[in-house]
């Protein structure tokens, strides 16, 4: 693997987005930020890289529309494309796991849950799924979707340990933002995947409420699981690495997975429709992150969190998880 170009060794200029907030011996920077700019918007949606002395490890792949950009990415740290020999997908949603196929023509191994194996292998489910909800948006959100090669997968069971020198990375199972949801620990560090939260900027942790497989037992669950890792460090996909301490931060995302959800079940149970659920969850929440975060530009910030977590999304996906799991406490008080 080709060593980075000295402007990125310690002490030396880098790109704004190299960012390396572990470093190993002889301070060699280990862990980059690489931004995908999807749709042309910085700080929304990142790849984790981690060196190895087996090849260059990505967690989290980005769409295939963000394929180029994340090649520029490695470029700017001296590595190409083929030099990525290890994809851990945290869950297969196409923001996330998109550009897999792209890597692994390239030769590296994509490791994910098994229950997102046969879906990568055979993608036609999963595009029918999200054309219903991107509809005629697919391609330019996220580009050509294509099967990766059963040979170039691996699927992790939870606990789950590859060793990659100097580093051994462990897959914890996290359900709850999707039934096939990975974390990855390595060392003093961790990759949250989503359901470690959104947090954009300055602003507070959310947790990115999706159909189909929302649960709500599950996330919390997933929550206390990470946190008793005790990590250091935390990686995001939506965006990067968290400043101030990871419990923290863990611990405000399971209070709003408790508050959301509560709103959201009261707002049915009062017999609010979808749309007009839509248009009262956007305000819940936009006040919320007003209240959680003490940037002086709020309204972009909000703008920020909507394009990496549109708010829609966790309205039909609540719904789904009251009517599937608890119908009776979103039962109306006329029909008890």
């Amino acid at each position: 693997m080709p060593r980075r170009d000295e402007r990125h060794t310690e002490g030396g200029a880098r790109s704004p987005l190299a960012i390396a907030p572990s470093v190993l011996k002889h301070g060699r920077l280990k862990v980059h930020i690489l931004d995908t700019c999807h749709l042309g918007r910085a700080y929304i949606l990142a790849v984790t890289a981690l060196e190895t002395d087996r090849g260059l490890v990505l967690f989290d792949v980005g769409p295939e529309s963000a394929f180029q950009r994340i090649v520029g990415e490695l470029r700017k740290l001296g590595f190409q494309a083929a030099d990525v020999r290890h994809a851990f997908l945290s869950h297969i949603h196409f923001d996330h796991a998109g550009a897999a196929w792209r890597f692994a023509e390239l030769g590296a191994t994509v490791y994910v849950h098994p229950r997102g194996v046969p879906h990568l292998i055979d993608p036609t489910k999963l595009i029918a799924s999200a054309k219903r909800i991107f509809g005629d948006e697919m391609e330019k959100l996220w580009g050509h979707i294509a099967a990766v090669p059963a040979d170039r997968l691996k699927a992790l069971e939870d606990g789950e340990i590859i060793q990659l020198p100097p580093f051994e990375i462990r897959a914890v199972a996290t359900p709850g933002h999707a039934s096939h949801h990975h974390v990855y620990h390595w060392g003093d560090s961790i990759f949250g995947g989503d359901i470690a939260g959104v947090r954009i900027g300055l602003g507070p942790p959310i947790p990115p409420f999706v159909p189909p497989e929302l649960n709500i037992e599950s996330w919390h669950a997933s929550i206390a699981k990470i946190r008793a890792l005790n990590a250091t460090h935390l990686y995001l996909p939506h965006f990067g690495k968290i400043k101030g301490e990871v419990d923290d931060h863990l611990a405000a995302l399971d209070e709003r997975v408790s508050s959301w959800s509560e709103w959201l079940r009261d707002k049915i149970r009062a017999g609010m429709y979808e749309d007009e659920l839509r248009s009262a969850f956007a305000t819940y929440e936009h006040d919320d992150l007003r209240s959680g975060s003490g940037v002086t530009n709020i309204e972009a910030l909000i703008t920020d969190y909507e394009t990496a977590d549109p708010s829609h999304m966790a309205v039909s996906g609540a719904l789904r998880y009251w009517q599937k799991y608890h119908p009776d406490q979103i039962a109306s008080e006329n029909a008890r």
